[in-house]
């Protein structure tokens, strides 16, 4: 391989054993293997972008460093990333058609998470998820029994994992939990991978510890017959992106017994391209072809339906892109430019929620900006209450993630 790339994959910033290290993995969970690597070795790898040659590669760090590196070291790191399937190279894409091919010959979404980001084990699950009610930071105390079934039209949960985020889900669910008998949640969630289309569906079911949820085939199919199957084309992004998971565990526990349960599976892709040129969603005729699409489809079925945008806010910090370090002062304005954000998102007004993050250019990274922004123009309007917001900062300062539960009547 004389000209290496490497995937798009995550690379940060660790200390281990005192040492300065930079870790490598990849987000997409094609492997869970993850490489460590000297910090002295991050410029070789950021030039691993295709277009350098390894002769390439030696010549630019003799002319940034004024020393000779050796054409066995470039490779001996290629070949870690390499066999760790980081980079895009044969071996990488011959286990990915392996498992493109396993993932489309079945019809159930296995959970990536379980066992890892929650409990594997239904009673255990149930007596985890119980405890975010008394966390600190929740609402403490857990559902009452229901108050009213009138009015929920939707709501935001965060999708940042339960250790640092379980109080602000317990926020949204516990209001979901007294308000709600829906039988059908169209979950909107944020795909951390590129795709090729602003929306992904799928018709797999998903499996929970609690067992299979299923999938309303029947509004897939009539948004299909409305849309057409290139929203099926990135369909292997589901297999791994957790935004949409996080959510099926808190439904499946809390409505699992309900035998009309359904969920709608749908991921968002980015709106980089739009904000990079200045644009405007509203521009789009993919983009908006499909959300009335799906609109159309909600008002004709006749089932109490609720939305759902699985979302997190800010992403700051070196963890990244950003070169600064997080601090108290950092986190207090990223918290006043989130609530000036929110504030759009309560009023329901989609074109003022997108408008603020384009005249900032997303500096702060809203990685839930496509699935809010889907369920405002979905919901016309409707007036949001603010439940709970959050802020998780890395101790060593090397970023933090913000996120909120909102809830729409």
């Amino acid at each position: 391989m004389e000209y290496p790339k490497l995937r798009n994959i995550e690379a940060f910033p660790v200390k281990m054993q005192g040492q300065d290290l930079i870790c490598f993995r990849d987000p997409q969970r094609i492997t869970e293997s993850i490489v460590f690597l000297p910090r002295s070795a991050y410029f070789i790898v950021s030039l691993f972008d295709g277009g350098h040659s390894i002769l390439d590669i030696q010549a630019k760090y003799m002319r940034i460093f004024g020393e000779l590196i050796y054409r066995d070291q470039i490779i001996e790191v290629m070949e870690k990333l390499d066999q760790s399937l980081l980079l895009d190279s044969d071996r990488f894409r011959e286990y990915r058609n392996k498992l493109e091919e396993e993932s489309f010959q079945t019809s159930i979404r296995k959970p990536m998470l379980a066992g890892g980001g929650y409990e594997s084990v239904p009673e255990k699950l149930c007596m985890q998820i119980e405890s975010f009610y008394f966390l600190e930071g929740g609402p403490g105390q857990g559902p009452h029994p229901q108050v009213s079934v009138n009015g929920l039209l939707g709501f935001i949960a965060p999708h940042i994992d339960y250790m640092r985020g379980g109080h602000c889900y317990a926020w949204a669910y516990k209001e979901v939990a007294e308000h709600s008998d829906h039988d059908v949640f169209i979950l909107l969630g944020t795909s951390h991978l590129p795709t090729q289309k602003y929306f992904v569906l799928t018709k797999k079911d998903f499996e929970t510890p609690f067992g299979i949820l299923k999938t309303d085939r029947d509004i897939l199919s009539r948004l299909e017959n409305d849309v057409g199957r290139n929203f099926f084309i990135d369909e292997f992004v589901h297999r791994s992106e957790h935004s949409l998971e996080l959510q099926t565990v808190y439904l499946h526990n809390l409505f699992g017994k309900n035998p009309n349960l359904r969920i709608v599976p749908i991921l968002c892709g980015s709106f980089y391209e739009i904000i990079s040129r200045g644009g405007h969603p509203r521009e789009s005729e993919e983009l908006n072809g499909f959300i009335e699409a799906l609109g159309k489809t909600i008002c004709d079925d006749g089932r109490k339906i609720c939305l759902v945008a699985s979302a997190d806010l800010a992403h700051v910090g070196r963890q990244f892109g950003h070169q600064f370090v997080v601090s108290e002062s950092v986190m207090a304005d990223i918290k006043r430019k989130d609530m000036e954000m929110l504030n759009w998102v309560l009023k329901g007004d989609a074109d003022g929620f997108f408008n603020y993050i384009l005249k900032e250019r997303d500096q702060r990274n809203i990685c839930g900006l496509p699935p809010i922004y889907a369920l405002l123009r979905l919901l016309e309007n409707s007036e949001g209450k603010l439940l709970n917001y959050s802020q998780w900062k890395d101790p060593a300062g090397n970023g933090a993630v913000t996120f909120a539960s909102i809830v729409f009547h």
